[in-house]
């Protein structure tokens, strides 16, 4: 039998990489041919989506120079273009040989950005500054996902639209998409007064929650709700927004630098996303190489400032977690023993001879009973069946995260009192917390933007940034009792308060207490709380000694300290390491009976509000510091060997 030989191919993608195809479209350019072969070959692009073929053939002659001996050299250039899916794609290019076999002559990685959601407001303008008070209209479309609620945001203001407005235009731009023939938009009512760039902000059926600017602008001075004298058009009073340079000097360089890989169960928009990114960079800047794999959200890591690490999803480290050097993990850090971290610590530890190390930061066991509303005991009796049916993927599972716990390589605790879930003889390191230094330092009060908020005459303003959960809203609904309490005493006090309710802890509450809290709502970005915090008069944390409180450590306390102002706290987790009177005013609980008789004495004591607001300061520089705290955490990295 005579041996058929397939001849040798030689081509090149010349497109710049990495290769990217934003809105799914890709255009391709290079060259192939076959060695000896009079014509040049046919080329196409095979996916694990969809194949492409070569869209058009190009002349080379420099290709014909650089290899004159090959008679298809001048005509092997090549086209490729045409439609991926969103994500990321391994692109083989193969050549059809003469005999009609393809075979491969170059692999490469194409990542498929998806289409953006996009908006347009067009009705009665497309553009410009819009100073009447109208109805306006447009369209919003997300390529993946139908539009279920929609507002438009200008300034301070809010207009909700009404959906499902037919565009033909649209649908035309966009054929392949569904649900683009309805995506119109116009708002419910006339537009309020208020000035800014319109921006639409809407909520899509598959729960994300996506925002797009315009080309106009709303100007709208007056409308039948504002007193003539408020000029919505006035000139802006800004915050103090100074930054502050990074810790001084340089961390200690790494002896053997290690890949390292932490495994948070939410977003990065969290507390403790933010107090592993905070590790997580003074790690990178010590020389080890440090990636971050979150459970969803990913773009959340726009909302951290200029993280230096590589920000994954959970899919993307189990399929793909290799570092710069070609190797996996050497550590891998599961924050938490929640369900959805354990399952792929334990999927990349038979993958990878990684370290894997556990972080505690809370009595997970009596969270998932605040949550599920069932006791300790009650769950403790439940089979494995019924506990997997009720404990979802971000929470602990009470069995199978102290399995996880006996196998791991060491375990870290945010407080010494967490040591107590340790299995013994387990290696086991505290890492205090700390606060970011670059926003959050000692700040004067904004006495102009005070002002701007016309309190009454001689207010005191508290603030409090977080989420009220299943776990904290006891405690939340007794600082809200305090606010209005010292209200209903004569002493004005006003709540500034950030975050979300996740809970309706306030009941009846609610409409007594309104007047005196200020909701900012979401913020976002965690170091423009910094300026916002400087607001306030003294700090206050709610809660007291219990299961729950005894076990976890504040992420906002560090950040109340840094600001430099009177902090009240109960005596539990950091309040039992603070001296009363000294670096902080200590309750033996911090209901709203002790709450509200706090802030009285501080009103009336000038002095002793000076004292507590140097002595805060003081124990946060010399107790909270993320670099000594990432050093600390390197040295015990160093100590473990994989089991």
């Amino acid at each position: 039998m005579t041996a058929i030989f397939a001849p040798v191919l030689h081509g090149e993608i010349e497109t710049p990489r990495p290769l990217r195809a934003a809105g799914g479209k890709i255009f391709l350019t290079g060259w192939c041919l076959a060695a000896g072969v009079t014509a040049a070959p046919s080329v196409r692009l095979v996916t694990d989506a969809v194949t492409l073929p070569m869209s058009s053939r190009r002349e080379r002659a420099d290709v014909a120079q650089l290899l004159p001996a090959e008679p298809a050299a001048a005509q092997c250039g090549f086209t490729i273009e045409g439609t991926l899916p969103a994500g990321v794609h391994l692109a083989r290019f193969e050549a059809q040989l003469p005999g009609g076999t393809w075979q491969a002559f170059k692999q490469l990685t194409i990542v498929v950005e998806a289409v953006p959601f996009g908006a347009v407001l067009d009705e009665p303008i497309s553009e410009g500054t819009l100073r009447d008070r109208v109805k306006v209209g447009g369209w919003a479309l997300d390529p993946a996902s139908p539009v279920q609620e929609l507002t438009l945001r200008y300034g301070h203001r809010r207009i909700a639209c009404v959906l499902d407005q037919p565009r033909r235009d649209v649908a035309a731009a966009f054929p392949a998409i569904a649900h683009a023939p309805r995506c119109g938009f116009v708002s419910e009512d006339f537009l309020v007064a208020g000035h800014g760039p319109v921006r639409v902000r809407a909520r899509l059926a598959d729960g994300r929650t996506v925002i797009s600017p315009t080309k106009v602008t709303f100007r709208v001075d007056r409308d039948e709700n504002h007193e003539p004298a408020l000029n919505l058009t006035a000139a802006r009073i800004g915050l103090e927004t100074g930054r502050r340079a990074r810790a001084p000097g340089t961390p200690k360089p790494a002896d053997r630098p290690l890949n390292i890989l932490f495994i948070l169960p939410g977003s990065f928009a969290s507390n403790s996303a933010l107090h592993v990114a905070a590790l997580a960079d003074e790690l990178v800047a010590a020389g080890h190489a440090v990636a971050v794999a979150v459970a969803h959200d990913k773009e959340t890591l726009a909302h951290l400032d200029r993280p230096s690490f590589r920000g994954l999803t959970h899919a993307m480290a189990e399929n793909d977690p290799a570092y710069a050097n070609k190797r996996g993990p050497d550590v891998i850090h599961a924050w938490t023993t929640r369900e959805n971290v354990r399952v792929l610590a334990d999927k990349l530890r038979s993958r990878h001879r990684a370290r894997v190390i556990v972080h505690l930061e809370d009595n997970e066991q009596q969270i998932l009973a605040l949550t599920t509303g069932r006791p300790l005991a009650e769950l403790a009796l439940l089979s494995d069946a019924e506990l997997d049916r009720l404990v979802p993927a971000d929470l602990s599972h009470p069995r199978r995260s102290r399995g996880f716990l006996v196998k791991c390589d060491g375990v870290t605790v945010i407080m010494d009192r967490l040591r107590e879930f340790v299995p013994a003889g387990k290696p086991c390191v505290t890492l205090m917390p700390a606060a970011d230094a670059r926003a959050y330092f000692p700040r004067p009060v904004p006495a102009e933007f005070r002002a701007a908020l016309r309190p009454a005459p001689g207010t005191t303003v508290l603030f409090y940034h977080g989420n009220v959960h299943a776990s904290n809203a006891a405690e939340m609904r007794e600082l809200y009792a305090a606010v209005l309490a010292l209200n209903r005493a004569g002493h004005p006090v006003t709540l500034i308060r950030t975050g979300l309710d996740r809970v309706d802890f306030l009941k009846e509450l609610a409409g007594e207490v309104a007047p005196f809290v200020l909701s900012l709502g979401l913020v976002q970005h965690h170091r423009h709380l910094a300026p916002l915090l400087a607001l306030a008069d003294i700090f206050v944390q709610p809660g007291a000694p219990d299961a729950f409180n005894d076990y976890r450590f504040p992420s906002k306390l560090p950040e109340f300290f840094a600001i430099g102002r009177p902090v009240i706290l109960p005596r539990t987790n950091l309040g039992t390491a603070v001296r009363h009177g000294t670096d902080a005013y200590v309750l033996d609980r911090a209901d709203a009976a002790g709450i509200a008789a706090a802030v009285k004495a501080l009103r009336g004591d000038p002095a002793l509000a000076a004292r507590l607001a140097a002595g805060a300061v003081a124990f946060a520089e010399k107790h909270f510091s993320w670099r000594r705290s990432a050093e600390t955490l390197a040295s015990f990295y160093g100590t473990l060997t994989p089991s």
